[in-house]
């Protein structure tokens, strides 16, 4: 239950000690765990917009779609650019979105008007990072996930196609359909995204092992090629789902938007084949209980 563990100037061997030996007894409460003058625990979170001053008092800060585009933004743009460098990144900016993304989902986690909100940016490489990484977040918080491993999945969203700033952006963007060499470049971009974020420091494995497999069909083939009996990981099946679906009802360069009942259908018919059935089944309640909510984006 501790996200971070800040260490302030003057901080004691006897204070390491104390604090080491709390982390290893079965018997420690973290919920009651109390700091001392120099260790102190916190959670990761979103920093979200200075409260009125007609606030209530504690009700806190909260996060809103506007601050969620610009740290979208922000936050993104800063990776990418070191990316394309083949520079290492720091991922505490990630970390704090996705913490901030979690708590949103976790009030009413059928918050797709978040999506409706960062599409209207436009900014598709930002956009659907950040669209995978909420509806893996909101698949994973209805399969009951928690802890480090749903945080590590909306990481794994974020991050899953940071290959494709390594493919010719001429290429990427694209009007007209691609030639057979393009074709066999893009589909080179799980491979160079995991073998980059392999290299970098504090990177979660999964969201490398998520990089690598995110195309890899459920019934086999997509790409890259791997053996019959190779074992996809949980977060690769649902970051496919979440990815096609973004990609359909998304306005791309080539491709016009498609409409929600029409990608319920495509979803459908390749649920068993390139997607996961029980998953996406899964998924296209979510989708249906959204909708019912409201007008889904």
């Amino acid at each position: 239950r501790i996200e971070s563990v800040e260490f302030s100037e003057g901080i004691t061997e006897s204070d390491l000690l104390q604090l080491i030996g709390n982390l290893l007894s079965p018997e420690t409460d973290y919920q009651k765990l109390a700091p001392s003058e120099h260790v102190r625990f916190g959670k990761i979170a979103l920093s979200a917009t200075e409260p009125s001053g007609d606030s209530q008092e504690g009700k806190g800060n909260t996060l809103t779609l506007e601050d969620l585009s610009a740290a979208e933004i922000r936050i993104l743009a800063e990776i990418y650019e070191r990316a394309k460098k083949r520079q290492n990144f720091s991922i505490k900016g990630l970390s704090e979105m996705v913490s901030g993304l979690i708590g949103i989902l976790r009030e009413d986690i059928n918050s797709f008007l978040l999506l409706s909100a960062l599409q209207k940016k436009d900014r598709y490489t930002f956009t659907h990072s950040t669209n995978v990484c909420i509806l893996n977040l909101a698949q994973a918080i209805s399969l009951r996930i928690q802890g480090r491993l749903l945080h590590d999945i909306g990481i794994a969203g974020m991050l899953h196609d940071i290959g494709k700033l390594f493919i010719p952006e001429e290429i990427l963007c694209k009007p007209a359909r691609l030639d057979e060499e393009e074709t066999a470049l893009i589909r080179q971009h799980p491979v160079k995204g995991a073998e980059y974020l392999y290299a970098i420091p504090n990177i979660p494995p999964l969201a490398v092992t998520t990089a690598y497999e995110h195309h890899i069909d459920f019934a086999g083939g997509g790409y890259p090629r791997v053996s019959a009996d190779w074992p996809l990981n949980l977060c690769s099946y649902i970051t496919s789902i979440s990815d096609v679906f973004d990609a359909l009802r998304t306005r791309r360069s080539y491709q016009a938007p498609t409409e929600l009942p029409e990608c319920k259908k495509i979803l459908q018919k390749i649920s068993g084949t390139k997607l996961h059935p029980a998953l996406t089944r899964h998924f296209l309640t979510l989708a249906d209980s959204a909708a019912l909510k409201g007008p889904f984006p």
